[in-house]
């Protein structure tokens, strides 16, 4: 890629994004710039999977504060709601996405990881809101995604807090769905992600669909949602195939191939 500070790379149907910013892997313009040409290659057909991880000592110190300050307020307000844009869009991805987190996962860092199906993180990671601190809350959609995941009380606690916790409180308190050993964290959620790459992305697309409907307007919503998906995945390559071989064959130790389509 062009953006020095974000990197991809392709292993077959998953996508690797890496942050790469030496700054601590601030979310500032080139970093957004980057996150946007990843996201153009993550709806590319054959990508089946993304992951994204950090270089360096953390994953992610929040948003470029020297940056955001220079700007005048209706450009600051432009960049936020550019960001809020790319979260969605990575919540839209009809693919199954996973961030993998280490060293500190903060404010703007950690909204960005929020917008992943899977949060996995390197034991002893940092994690939290620190915009407190600057008398401003979280600008991109932190609180609300942080209450869907673990409920109104904690999301009101730690997005006023302005303190890091242990990611190991995130995991009980269901914000996070791993913890790992640090010098596992690469290796296993890569593996992870390989194996979501060659499943049957259509399901997983269905899946995300119901929850985000169910997310909206509840389970009556989400069941309507649920009867449109039958039939399309019902229908679809991998479904047919391996609705045929279970019937000839019966459940078969071996794991199956899937084609995403």
């Amino acid at each position: 890629m062009s953006i020095e500070q974000v990197r991809t790379a392709r292993k077959e149907g998953l996508l690797i994004v890496t942050l790469a910013n030496p700054d601590g892997n601030r979310m500032n313009r080139a970093v957004l710039r980057g996150l946007q040409e990843a996201l153009a290659q993550a709806r590319k057909p054959d990508v089946r999977a993304v992951l994204v991880r950090a270089e360096g000592a953390v994953f992610s110190l929040g948003a470029d504060v020297n940056e955001m300050l220079s700007e005048p307020g209706d450009a600051m307000l432009s960049a936020v709601r550019e960001y809020v844009e790319l979260i969605q869009a990575i919540e839209a991805l009809p693919l199954p996405t996973i961030a993998a987190v280490h060293g500190v996962c903060s404010s703007g860092g950690l909204e960005f990881a929020l917008a992943f199906d899977h949060l996995w993180a390197a034991a002893g990671t940092k994690i939290g809101f620190l915009e407190p601190l600057l008398a401003i809350f979280p600008l991109a959609g932190g609180a609300q995604r942080v209450a869907s995941r673990a409920g109104h009380v904690r999301a009101f606690e730690i997005a006023t807090a302005g303190a890091l916790y242990d990611v190991e409180t995130f995991e009980k308190w269901n914000i996070v769905n791993r913890v790992l050993a640090a010098d596992v964290l690469e290796s296993e959620s890569e593996a992870f992600a390989t194996r979501l790459a060659a499943g049957p992305t259509k399901a997983y697309d269905a899946v995300k669909a119901i929850l985000r409907t169910w997310e909206k307007e509840g389970v009556r919503a989400a069941d309507r949602t649920t009867l449109e998906m039958v039939g399309p995945v019902m229908a679809s390559n991998d479904a047919t195939g391996a609705i045929k071989s279970f019937v000839a064959n019966g459940p078969s130790r071996s794991p199956r191939v899937f084609s995403g389509t």
